[in-house]
């Protein structure tokens, strides 16, 4: 696979403007220093902006399985309040073979902060889940400029993930 000049790309992360970002289009500022990062012009397929019904279940899931059908990269920004629907749109992709940034800030509740699991503790942690399913896991924006400009470098995790991990009992 070769690399891109432009790119479709999917942002997965929180929606509501509660969240860390304090706005609901965090995902336009977030692209704009992707592409200055990466070189890259960035197409992003923000559901946001394109979706006409957020009362409808069905159709918000059916709008972002079409829309990371037709992404050529899904980034996932891992906050630490990031809903169900982020590790949704991992294994989605998973489903359709398309690659995986997670960007999962260090220090964060996935990537690299202490843990105490059952009594014990665990020095930079890294979340399973996290760590598996995506391709590449960055701990900064920087790092996920750098990893956009080598996408033609990473090979696609795909569902088979999850046989591999049942055979390794």
């Amino acid at each position: 696979m070769l690399g891109f000049n432009c790119m479709k790309i999917y942002i997965a992360g929180k929606v509501s403007k509660e969240s860390v970002f304090k706005t609901h289009h965090w995902r336009d500022d977030f692209c704009k220093k992707l592409e200055d990062l990466s070189g890259i012009t960035i197409e992003n397929l923000d559901p946001l902006k394109i979706q006409e019904d957020f009362t409808d279940p069905l159709a918000i899931f059916n709008k972002d399985c079409q829309l990371i059908n037709q992404a050529d990269c899904v980034v996932v920004y891992l906050s630490d309040d990031i809903s169900v629907g982020g590790s949704q749109e991992i294994m989605i992709a998973k489903y359709l073979s398309k690659p995986v940034i997670g960007l999962a800030p260090y220090g964060g509740k996935f990537n690299g902060s202490t843990k105490i699991m059952l009594g014990k503790e665990i020095k930079n942690f890294k979340d399973p889940f996290v760590f598996a399913t995506c391709d590449v896991v960055c701990g900064n924006i920087e790092e996920v400029g750098a990893a956009l400009k080598n996408i033609g470098n990473i090979e696609p995790k795909t569902l088979s993930i999850i046989d591999e991990a049942i055979a390794n009992d």
